[in-house]
């Protein structure tokens, strides 16, 4: 369905229908079914503060969920999600949360596109306890075809750390290493650009995808908070998905950058593969899930070493699949594989507290477990490859995994490239 013709005729089908249960006062959720709607168009035509828009890189799902319904507490999660089996919850995660701290957002208008067909639930408000009218979440005098995402220049520039502080972090991680208290520790960094009036958030985001074609090649995240406030991540890193109790997760690790011709990409691929620090870096993260998850789940399946080859760079990936156990759920496997060692470091307790000496910043959404979650099938994602908007204000990271070996200078350039998606939007 094209988004025009849902905006114009789809919305007044909605809105008649939900004037009518307004009348018989039931509070039941709503469920419509659409063909195929792009729900990266349709967020175009978002008006509202709270947005969580999720496409998959592994699935053939979109999700798109508009307001608050019900905010679902972690001791509540596993009860909710039995008594209602065909709810999706949206999942924001703070890196330096405990799981079972976190609440979950039940969603008003929730859009869900996969199969070729797009299934529409709606709940009742949070606020108001009864169904919003279309106009507070769409404008549909937005023209799509004129929207021209580009991002105006930036005025003000920090970083942290800077380049001679880099150093300094990696020598001291290094000690560690020489005394064995530490095997692995991800560290990273934050640029920050200022502007002289608040980001368009939708807008912002909307560049980064014009700016960043392969669409496929990473999850696309939109998630904002505030109408000033949003987080945004391209990831290449599911931290798991489950159908049914087939879970499946992938480890992800080492990097190469990409070669300017296909002779120069296959040299940087196979030193990837050969080359013993990386190798040494990603086993420890494909080890460290093979040890947590062994406990809780049978048939493990380790498939064959791949390239995972984004625009920008290359990486050491294995899929790891299996069927898990009766005595585990999501939020007990959030627990369990956040924060990997791809993105945290080994030992973890370790790692966090060098962590927070190194950097004078709360990582917040940055690497932490970002998703959908339902009874059936649930998906969460690494928030890494991500960028803030506050305000004026847009911060990117980018992390580095740090080992016995690595050279300050590399590890620099690395992070560089990681940043290169938001990076082709603030300086086009």
């Amino acid at each position: 369905m094209k988004t025009d013709h849902f905006l114009n005729e789809g919305l007044q089908l909605i809105n008649s229908d939900l004037k009518n249960h307004l009348v018989s006062k039931t509070s039941d959720a709503l469920q419509f079914n659409f063909e195929e709607i792009d729900l990266l168009e349709l967020l175009n035509h978002a008006c509202c503060e709270k947005i969580f828009y999720f496409k998959s890189k592994y699935e053939n799902v979109s999700f798109l969920g508009l307001g608050v319904s019900q905010i679902i507490k972690a001791n509540e999660l596993s009860n909710f999600l039995e008594l209602n089996p065909k709810h999706f919850l949206t999942a924001a995660l703070l890196f330096e949360e405990l799981p079972e701290a976190h609440e979950f957002i039940l969603p008003e208008w929730i859009f869900i596109s996969r199969s070729n067909k797009t299934e529409l639930f709606i709940n009742p408000s949070l606020e108001y306890k009864n169904y919003s009218s279309p106009n507070l979440f769409f404008n549909k005098q937005f023209d799509l075809f004129n929207y021209d995402p580009d991002i105006t220049p930036w005025e003000s520039y920090e970083e942290f750390p800077e380049h001679d502080q880099w150093a300094k972090m990696i020598a001291k991680c290094d000690s560690y290493f020489e005394s064995q208290e530490i095997e692995k520790i991800v560290l990273s960094r934050q640029k920050t650009f200022g502007y002289h009036h608040p980001i368009g958030t939708i807008a912002f985001f909307k560049a980064v995808m014009k700016y960043n074609h392969q669409a496929n090649s990473s999850y696309a995240i939109f998630h904002q908070t505030a109408f000033d406030k949003a987080f945004i991540s391209l990831t290449p890193e599911k931290l798991f998905s489950i159908k049914d109790n087939q879970f499946e997760s992938i480890s992800l690790a080492a990097s190469a950058p990409r070669g300017i011709t296909p002779e120069e990409d296959k040299i940087f691929e196979n030193n990837l593969n050969s080359n013993e620090k990386l190798i040494r870096e990603h086993s420890i993260v494909t080890e460290e899930i093979l040890k947590r998850m062994s406990p809780y789940s049978k048939n493990i399946i380790i498939e064959e070493l791949q390239t995972m080859k984004l625009s920008y760079i290359q990486h050491r990936s294995i899929p790891i699949k299996a069927t898990l156990g009766p005595e585990i759920n999501v939020l007990q496997l959030v627990n369990l594989l956040h924060p990997t060692p791809a993105v945290g470091g080994l030992p973890w307790d370790k790692a966090k507290s060098l962590i927070k000496e190194l950097e004078p910043y709360s990582r917040d959404s940055y690497a932490a477990p970002i998703g959908i979650i339902s009874k059936n099938f649930s998906e969460l994602a690494v928030g890494i490859r991500s960028a803030l908007i506050e305000g004026s204000k847009v911060s990117i990271y980018g992390g580095a995994g740090i080992v016995k070996g690595s050279i300050a200078e590399e590890e620099w350039n690395e992070t560089g490239i990681k940043m290169n998606p938001f990076l082709k939007v603030v300086n086009p």
